[in-house]
């Protein structure tokens, strides 16, 4: 089992060589027992599909699994899906059981396909139509939806102007798309088919003999592909993708060696292919952290000199700014690499690194199996931008403030943890920083980020209880969204806090509760139990109910929840009275 985790990782980034060898191991991989230690999650998932889909369910299990991931596929009925949108009171929609629903809608089974007379108020209302069946099926379950959305077909109305042209085949499967696109809620990933075969422009979805064969409308070669990036979705909402990018410098952002080129000769800019080429990956890496990817150098370098061309060459497109954590130095990369993690309160196994040494990558791998690492060594710099999206280390759903945010508010942490080591009076320095913390309840401009940061969290959180946007709004829970600030950042939503109340029993049940690392060390946590303690005495409330889940990742939970006057050791549900909750450390909160 272990030897088959180790393996997959040399398929799940893309490089498909030979697909009898996945196959293969797919079916390995699913006579494997189930050993719980080698995995962070367990899920099952609903299937159902216009199509074929028996290899698909055999292949997603060992691209979860590389995502430490294990999976059930239950699957529906062949070709049940157009049924099983029109009845949701099935079977299919009501398993208590179900994590996932993954629906593969195909557009040979769309209702209102556009004849050439058709007029642009006809189709639209027809798209609109269509749309709405699944926008229905989406409001009808709080569960995570994966969705495929429509395909190109292999015919058209107008050739090679389909896709733009009013009447014709695609430019309808794109417009009924673009609607669903617009109206998914926070609990539904889609995935864009067409754009998965313009980036891998040799798969063939359209493939006749094998839907003559086996009613799968698609090569057998894209399976693999598609089981990739549904794995990567999946992976992304259980809080799974990775946060930090550590990037090496030399051959890797640009050409040369800069203690040797020079900043005059190293290869950056439109002078030649090359240095145009480090030049486009360094706009990508730019995108990457303006959606809150988190990026840091660690390079064997001079600092004086490495950031000298942050700073003076004219073609970066990377500033000193981009980068939260900037590490040039002769040490070991992994010890720098937990160095920058220990700043940022962040587990390595959020962390990616890329580098063009096998020397300094093998290290890495080696010293901190957790952190992803890719290796640039012996590649063009002209598929680094591809090399990396195709490993989808990142996931991006909706991309809040405090997305966008985040990379001001690490430095701020970085800055704040280095000064709380040093600083003999802590309880000075926290005060000095002027916090200020605002709760609210859940409302509709807050339920989205809440949402996101019940799903992303790890380090800080009392159990995998997930719930969505429209959960939090709904009147079967009462929750907390929770804001911070000080003199340096505003940190927007912070926290996230689910409760219920029984006041027959007077008990107040926290259902989860979640903080981002980015706040740790503030005492912020000790504020939260303050106002909890004062809600209680106002309802006339003697006990706190929880349910803890123990988890690997969660240790700061577990030292915090003390708080509680309860030995948690272990997963469990446990009641404390509040007159017996210890919460003695000053918290500065404004």
């Amino acid at each position: 089992m272990n030897n088959n985790i180790k393996n997959i990782s040399n398929y799940t980034h893309l490089h498909l060589e030979d697909l009898i060898d996945v196959q293969n191991l797919s079916q390995k991989f699913n006579k494997t027992k189930y050993i719980k230690s080698l995995y962070k999650k367990k899920i099952s998932i609903n299937l159902s599909s216009d199509f074929t889909t028996s290899f698909l369910a055999e292949m997603l299990p060992l691209f979860l699994a590389n995502k430490k991931i294990y999976s059930k596929i239950y699957e529906a009925n062949f070709g049940s899906l157009n049924f099983l949108i029109r009845d949701l009171n099935n079977n299919f929609w009501k398993k208590p059981e179900c994590d996932f629903f993954l629906l593969m809608p195909s557009s040979k089974k769309l209702t209102y396909l556009p004849k050439i007379t058709d007029n642009y108020q006809t189709i639209k209302s027809n798209a609109k139509k269509e749309a709405n069946i699944w926008i229905k099926t989406w409001k009808s379950t709080n569960k995570n939806i994966i969705q495929s959305l429509f395909d190109p077909l292999p015919y058209s109305n107008f050739g090679n102007m389909d896709g733009v042209k009013i009447g014709g085949i695609l430019h309808y499967v794109r417009l009924v798309n673009s609607m669903l696109i617009k109206m998914k809620p926070s609990n539904v990933d889609l995935i864009d088919i067409e754009n998965l075969l313009i980036k891998n422009e040799h798969l063939k979805w359209n493939d006749d003999k094998i839907y003559n064969l086996t009613k799968q409308p698609f090569s057998m070669n894209t399976i693999p592909y598609l089981s990739s990036q549904i794995s990567h979705i999946i992976s992304g909402v259980s809080g799974f993708s990775k946060k930090v990018l550590v990037l090496d410098l030399d051959n890797t952002i640009w050409g040369g060696i800069i203690g040797d080129d020079g900043i005059k000769n190293i290869k950056l800019g439109d002078d030649t292919p090359e240095g145009e080429a480090f030049v486009n990956f360094q706009s990508y890496l730019k995108s990457l952290s303006n959606k809150g990817i988190i990026l840091c150098v660690c390079s064997k370098n001079n600092h004086n000199t490495a950031m000298e061309v942050f700073l003076k060459h004219k073609d970066m497109k990377l500033k000193k700014d981009d980068i939260t954590i900037f590490m040039a130095n002769f040490g070991d990369k992994a010890s720098n690499i937990k160095k920058i993690s220990q700043s940022l309160n962040l587990n390595l196994d959020s962390f990616v690194f890329v580098d063009d040494s096998n020397v300094e990558c093998s290290l890495v791998k080696n010293k901190l199996p957790e952190v992803m690492v890719i290796n640039l060594s012996n590649k063009d710099p002209s598929d680094f931008v591809n090399i990396l999206e195709s490993s989808a280390p990142f996931y991006f759903n909706k991309i809040t403030s405090e997305d966008i945010n985040r990379k001001k508010s690490y430095k701020n942490l970085a800055i704040i943890n280095t000064k709380l080591s040093e600083n003999s009076n802590i309880e000075s320095f926290l005060k000095n920083l002027q916090p200020q913390i605002d709760i609210k309840s859940v409302n509709k401009e807050n339920c989205e980020r809440m949402s996101q940061l019940i799903g992303k969290t790890n380090q800080f959180k009392l159990n995998s209880n997930f719930y969505s946007s429209k959960q939090l709004l709904g009147n079967k829970v009462q929750s907390l969204s929770i804001s911070f600030k000080d003199k340096f950042h505003n940190y927007g939503i912070i926290s996230a806090l689910v409760y219920s109340v029984s006041k027959k029993d007077r008990y107040l049940e926290i259902n989860n509760w979640v903080m981002s690392c980015r706040v740790f060390s503030r005492r912020i946590e000790n504020y939260i139990v303050a106002y909890l303690i004062k809600l209680m005495k106002k309802n006339k409330l003697d006990i706190i109910k929880l349910k803890f889940e123990k988890t690997k990742k969660n240790l700061y939970f577990q030292i915090f929840i003390n708080n509680f006057n309860t030995k948690i050791k272990k997963s469990g549900i446990f009641k404390t009275n509040i007159k017996k909750i210890k919460n003695d450390k000053k918290h500065y909160m404004n």
